[in-house]
């Protein structure tokens, strides 16, 4: 049996959640597409993963009903289809009660916010904060990225080349940098990170299920409310870290941006790893060890 990836281990994750939650809740599942797929990445883990899976799920369901009174009155549960994440929706999960959605993220052994791409035709923005970008991002990245559908159309791999980091992850880091600096106000950038509604994020790792509450709107009964940033501090390329950039940000926060290839032949794009490194000390977290 081959080892599942990153996505279809997260798809399982949705999944074994979706399913307790429905037990421990007593309610309906919205058995569409986006379930169906969940399904399928569940299905071919091994059984004593999928038993782990399920203990794990067991233990959240029962952390979140007893934090969150909307829980006692749930009317059904429903994954969301991928596309979602690009309009700002970072809940997996979206739990309907007589009180209004209860939303859940959904994290199996990463942190992750987003893994957005930048390419020669990606606005990033227009779709992250509403501003498109500048002529002089452009006229940096355009001839990168042109050069990359070049190689591509070569057949060629990452791996063949001298200096992939010098040579095309620094010059289009740096661009975007520069270019998220020139916008001022970024709380528009960080709802797109974060998220547009309030959710609960639930990571499950080896033997430990974790608990966060962006309670970012204020619907969240569990945790603090917390509140978006406005400025950007500081933000820097990580000497340390190839192809990584930190931003931090007042109210708290911190996050990185991890630019890297997906995959092993060469394509005219490049994908970003963002990752809250920092977050404000109201966020609420909660640990539980399920085996």
């Amino acid at each position: 049996m081959s080892k599942l990836s990153q996505t279809e281990s997260g798809k399982a994750w949705e999944f074994g959640l979706a399913n307790k939650f429905a037990d421990v809740f007593r309610c309906s599942l919205n058995f569409d597409a986006p379930y169906e797929k969940a399904q399928k990445s569940y299905d071919i883990l091994p059984q004593l993963e999928k038993n782990r899976m399920d203990c794990a799920a067991g233990e959240a369901a029962i952390f979140i009903l007893t934090h969150d009174s909307r829980l006692n009155n749930v009317s059904g549960i429903s994954i969301q289809p991928d596309r979602t994440g690009k309009e700002g929706d970072v809940r997996d999960l979206i739990i309907f009660t007589n009180n209004g959605e209860v939303g859940i993220s959904a994290k199996h052994r990463h942190n992750a916010l987003k893994h957005s791409r930048l390419s020669n035709k990606i606005d990033f923005g227009s779709s992250w904060y509403g501003v498109p970008c500048s002529k002089s991002y452009w006229n940096i990245v355009r001839p990168i990225f042109s050069d990359l559908s070049e190689r591509k159309d070569k057949k060629q791999k990452w791996n063949e080349l001298k200096d992939k980091n010098n040579d095309y992850y620094q010059p289009i880091l740096n661009a975007f940098v520069d270019e998220v600096k020139t916008y001022g106000n970024i709380s528009k950038m960080m709802k797109y990170l974060l998220g547009v509604y309030d959710y609960y994020k639930i990571v499950k790792e080896n033997g430990i299920v974790s608990f966060q509450s962006f309670n970012l709107y204020g619907g969240n009964e569990w945790g603090s409310k917390l509140a978006f940033p406005t400025e950007i501090q500081t933000f820097y390329i990580d000497s340390n870290r190839s192809g990584c950039a930190v931003m931090t940000t007042d109210k708290g926060w911190q996050v990185s941006f991890r630019i890297h290839n997906a995959e092993s032949r060469i394509v005219p794009s490049l994908k970003f790893d963002v990752q809250l490194i920092g977050n404000p000390n109201k966020l609420s977290r909660h640990e539980i060890h399920y085996i």
